[in-house]
């Protein structure tokens, strides 16, 4: 009875099954080919989105640019406007000069000249300098005159005679008529669009060199230890200034080539910070601070307001702490130093020794941290014995001397029998030579890219 009962159930559902097996079989074989097609529209779908999502990254970009541009030329127009003025505010004389000179660095620029803008400014930078300056007047150079501002209150100071060297072209020419009033007080000198606190490889390339040579051929030297032979008063922001007038004198170059310059230097509060630093400042403690107390005297003589000199500074405080005040003095102020190489250099190195000292110094305080006896004992095995009866220690860094206690240590190590034996001076000229060789390659390539 339950036979005849489940037989026509099983039947019927076998049935249904197989339709539903001859179903899938079939879509099977004709959904690959509408895979294939669905693939394909897909395919092209994707590439299509992806073409307007690129472009509407590129407009996005594009618009953003142009606000920036339209946001810069906005602010720099600002910035113009605000100097022209702050400046009929100050020196209504040469506003007119400045609106046609199109081509003067208002903004920010990369040169590192600064120009006198404020005559009570020019008056102030005067009265901190004239007393020692008229006690030697033998080649006075004013570098980057600008609108003859300064220059003008250097002339009311009784100082007889100013050699203008003027790297802007356009100011050169106004200079011209600038010099015809004072007809034998004022001689121009062009230096071709040079920046004479620019020319960074001025202490190893022979191009440079010559430039220096060419701008002062006129100049008389001096011996070393006399009077100075030039005294030289200028504006800069430039941060590495000291850098380049400390390898000028250890190569005899530039400055240096005719004697002991002085200089009375408008330079930014943090350069000035920087190199008067103490051995407690592991960070700005470095090879040229050395070199910089060991060469030099230099005196700070008073402090200007920083919005007389064009061009202006940006205003960033991106920083907290002592940063955040040093950037807000670069802003506000600009320092007036005196700076001199000292006369007795010579009495305590040669000038070939203070070329050996200086890669010395270089070499050992790469890392302030490098340990004085296991540093020299790679040049002079053996010497530890002779350092430690000398009060050095095996844990005695090269950042805990002074620079005085650095050029003790070279003027021992240069007794040492070991000294003419080892391989530091080769060393030391191979560096020197590898310099040079960049040096030319420079100025080798950026002539054939000129022609």
């Amino acid at each position: 009875m339950l036979y005849k009962r489940f037989l026509p159930l099983m039947t019927s559902w076998l049935s249904k099954k197989n339709k539903y097996v001859v179903n899938i079989y079939y879509s099977t074989l004709t959904d690959k080919s509408l895979e294939h097609q669905k693939e394909d529209i897909d395919t092209t779908q994707m590439k299509e989105l992806i073409e307007k999502i690129k472009l509407s990254i590129d407009q996005k970009k594009m618009k953003k640019k142009e606000e920036m541009e339209s946001g810069k030329k906005l602010s720099q127009s600002k910035k113009t406007l605000d100097v022209i003025n702050y400046i009929k505010k100050v020196n209504p004389d040469i506003v007119d000069v400045i609106k046609l000179m199109t081509c003067l660095p208002l903004k920010k620029t990369d040169t590192n000249r600064l120009y006198v803008i404020d005559k009570n400014t020019a008056i102030e930078y005067v009265s901190l300098i004239k007393d020692d300056l008229l006690k030697n007047t033998c080649y006075i150079a004013e570098l980057n005159p600008g609108f003859g501002i300064l220059t003008t209150e250097l002339l009311k100071a009784n100082v007889p005679l100013i050699h203008l060297y003027e790297g802007n072209l356009i100011l050169h020419e106004m200079l011209k008529t600038f010099c015809m009033k004072y007809p034998g007080k004022l001689n121009l000198t062009s230096v071709e669009n040079t920046n004479l606190f620019g020319m960074a490889r001025a202490y190893y390339d022979h191009i440079s060199t010559e430039k220096f040579q060419k701008v002062f051929e006129n100049i008389k030297s001096k011996n070393w230890e006399d009077e100075t032979y030039m005294q030289i008063i200028c504006a800069t922001d430039n941060r590495n200034l000291f850098v380049f007038i400390v390898y000028n004198l250890i190569f005899r170059k530039g400055f240096m080539l005719h004697g002991r310059p002085v200089f009375y230097i408008a330079i930014l509060p943090s350069v000035w910070h920087k190199y008067n630093c103490t051995i407690s400042n592991h960070r700005t403690y470095t090879y040229s601070k050395v070199m910089f107390k060991l060469m030099f005297n230099c005196e700070l003589l008073g402090s200007l307001n920083r919005k007389a000199f064009i061009p202006w500074p940006t205003r960033k405080y991106n920083t907290t702490g002592t940063s955040r005040l040093i950037k807000k003095q670069d802003y506000e102020h600009i320092y007036v130093i005196k700076l001199e190489p000292k006369a007795d250099i010579y009495s305590q190195l040669s000038q070939k020794d203070w070329i050996i000292f200086s890669y010395f110094v270089k070499y050992h305080m790469r890392k302030r941290s490098t340990r004085v006896i296991p540093a020299l004992e790679k040049w002079a095995p053996g010497c530890g014995i002779k350092l430690i009866a000398k009060d050095y220690t095996i844990y005695t860094e090269f950042g805990d001397l002074t620079p005085t206690k650095i050029l003790e240590l070279f003027k021992e190590f240069k007794t040492w029998p070991e000294y003419k034996e080892n391989d530091f001076v080769t060393s030391m000229n191979n560096t020197l030579d590898c310099i040079c060789w960049l040096a030319l390659k420079y100025h080798s390539h950026r002539y054939i890219g000129s022609v």
